[in-house]
């Protein structure tokens, strides 16, 4: 079991009160959230009707009080705000910003607000020291604030000027130092109570009038075990349970999660979820895994169903094993008979997991290290994503060949060979460690491979041609798409941008992921939802989060436990683009440690400007009929590659 905090370190936690505009939840929330730290184990600092100074004041304090391995939350309760600068040809970036108590002692040279730049420089600050760092924001950032019902609030459009002035002063002084985002915090774990453009409640809870997060939060992380201790889950899994309770008490809120979510709460040990996915079953509904073709789910894949709770498969937990009949976008329905619903039913109403235990379309993998062979076989046997290759296969998925004192693992793709791992071997022995790291890479690249086989396959449907994609490098502040028409070569410490358009006449969802090496990772980890573009609208993924539209550009590394020994690798950008917002988010698509990159082509037409099509060919040995029983979700996905090459 992880530890909640990190090998003996201090766990403070600072809890900001700011019950302006009719709020009346915030001293409340204050009182749960101090309730539900200190059963981690936290001492918490309280600051009720926080005022610009008392916040700053007490982030320094937290700030010099900190070390490495201490654990620390920042939680706010109470308004945020959203402004835009709008009717203009180069109109800058929204700005988000917190609302103190004091905040309307506000003046034109005087801003009583914390803007997003200046919270995200004290939390760098924070991670600076300790990587184990929590922000939790219950408040909105959306312009019309609703918190309270039938109490819409707005702040006046021509605060952007005043809170675009703070900023450059702030700048000018030197009080702000130009740096990043939370959103590239990659030490940081953030929870927010709504996505940037939606709104956050308080209502009433019995006779408590209280924030929607902040009680799910605490029906969640106050569970008890079978031994009486707090349970001890991934981020993951208390966010899904937290936004089941919000359906049920305010269905118009979709709390969000940033960062790592598959680490343990307030720890940096992390949860082996390899691909794990929720699964649900009512009497209306029946049993449904909910991973569809997005996640690489196909007809005939099995998993195994445990508990909730459960953060890594053990048999002795199983509740049932199931098997795909049909697959929807992000949803699929599973072979039914007595003695699976007579199992699962037990569970009707709370959370089950269902780890992957054998996949249709296993990807072969040679294995040529002699005596060493049989070893890593009976694993790859074992694997849900990967099967041995034919002694006659000249083109494997992947090799792993003996080199010099070495054990080197190579993937085929795009016509070459890649070396993408080695590993110290003593004779001909290869010891369990390595093992395992070969084969947690190998099902890493399976999965990332699946991934750009469906985006190929979809890319070509209208929703995928709404969004334009354009990804160069950045030269002295300025976008640089010369020199592509062989297509973009990238050298390793070189800055790219990706810029996306919605190109349709209706909002549209995306999310942004980067392949490389066998590994995906989710760039747009602030939204992993989805990050909303308006009919015309721009986004830059590397623009400076300063204001000024300065173009800063994502800085590319050579992927981690990557040898240099190949001249080059193939990078990709995939974009998934949805209609809606997905009850979920897109992290389980993740593999590897998190330093990724990747790609490949190929595609099938699709006429309809949907996917249901492709889906019920998916499904078609199905008995029964899926296509109108499922909840109705379209996505489609765009894809560049790149070439990148070391120094």
């Amino acid at each position: 079991m992880p530890e909640a905090a990190s090998n003996g370190g201090h766990k403070r936690a600072l809890l900001i009160g700011c019950p302006v505009a009719g709020l009346r939840a915030p001293a409340q929330d204050l009182e749960t959230m101090r309730t539900i730290l200190e059963v981690y184990g936290f001492s918490c600092e309280t600051v009720q009707n926080a005022t610009r100074a008392d916040i700053l004041n007490h982030l320094e304090d937290i700030i010099e009080a900190t070390n490495a391995s201490d654990a620390v939350v920042v939680y706010f309760s109470g308004h945020g705000g959203l402004v835009e600068q709008t009717g203009e040809i180069n109109a800058k970036r929204p700005v988000q910003f917190l609302i103190p108590y004091d905040f309307s002692d506000t003046t034109e040279g005087d801003f009583r607000g914390i803007t997003d730049v200046e919270l995200s420089q004290y939390l760098r600050r924070i991670t600076d020291k300790t990587e184990n760092v929590t922000l939790i924001l219950d408040c909105c950032h959306a312009a019309r604030m609703a918190r309270l019902k039938a109490t819409v609030k707005k702040i006046d459009p021509q605060v952007y000027a005043v809170v675009f002035s703070h900023i450059q002063k702030m700048l000018r002084d030197g009080t702000l130092n130009g740096g990043g985002h939370h959103e590239r915090n990659p030490r940081l774990l953030t929870i927010a109570a709504s996505a940037q453009t939606e709104s956050a409640y308080e209502q009433a809870f019995g006779e408590e009038q209280r924030s929607v997060l902040t009680e799910a939060l605490e029906r969640v992380m106050l569970r008890r075990d079978a031994s009486g201790n707090p349970s001890i889950s991934c981020w993951r899994s208390v966010m899904r349970s937290v936004r089941d309770r919000i359906k049920a008490t305010c269905p118009q809120q979709f709390p969000q999660i940033e960062g790592d979510d598959t680490r343990f709460t307030f720890s940096l040990d992390k949860a082996s979820l390899n691909a794990a996915l929720p699964f649900s079953y009512t009497p209306k509904d029946g049993p449904v895994l909910e991973g569809g073709r997005l996640h690489g789910v196909v007809a005939g894949d099995t998993y195994a169903v445990l508990p909730g709770l459960d953060e890594r498969f053990d048999l002795r937990r199983q509740i049932t094993e199931i098997t795909v009949d049909a697959v929807g976008p992000v949803k699929s329905r599973v072979i039914k008979d007595s003695d699976l619903i007579s199992r699962v039913e037990k569970h009707a109403g709370s959370d089950m997991r269902a780890f992957p235990r054998k996949k249709i379309g296993r990807l072969p993998v040679a294995v040529q290290l002699g005596e060493a062979s049989e070893q890593l076989n009976g694993r790859i046997d074992g694997s849900p994503f990967l099967c041995k290759a034919e002694d006659n296969d000249p083109s494997p998925f992947a090799t792993i060949a003996r080199g010099d004192s070495e054990v080197e693992l190579w993937s085929q793709e795009t016509g070459e060979s890649s070396l993408l791992g080695c590993w110290q071997a003593t004779g001909e022995h290869v010891d369990a460690r390595c093992v395992s790291e070969i084969i947690d890479r190998l099902e890493s690249m399976a999965r990332s491979r699946h991934l750009l086989s469906l985006a190929r396959q979809v890319e070509p449907i209208a929703l995928s041609q709404q969004v334009g994609v354009q990804v160069g490098r950045v030269r002295c502040g300025q976008p640089d798409t010369s020199g592509q028409e062989g297509g973009l070569v990238v050298t390793e410490g070189d800055r790219i941008f990706i810029k996306l358009c919605n190109n349709g006449r209706s909002p549209v969802l995306v999310t942004i992921f980067e392949i490389c090496a066998g590994s995906v990772m989710m760039l747009t980890s602030a939204t992993p939802s989805g990050r909303e573009l308006r009919p015309n609208e721009e986004y830059i993924f590397g623009e400076l989060d300063m204001i000024f539209g300065t173009l800063e550009g994502s800085e590319v590394d050579w992927p981690e436990r990557v040898p240099k020994k190949c001249p080059r690798l193939f990078e990709n950008i995939v974009v998934v683009v949805t209609p809606n917002r997905l009850d979920m988010d897109l992290r389980c698509l993740e593999t590897g440690p998190g330093a990724a990159k990747g790609a490949d082509r190929g595609a099938q037409e699709l006429d309809a400007p949907s996917l249901s099509d492709f889906i019920d060919t998916v499904g078609s040995s199905s008995t029964r009929d899926f296509k109108t029983r499922q909840t109705y979700v379209e996505f489609g996905m765009r894809v560049v590659s790149f070439e990148l090459n070391h120094n």
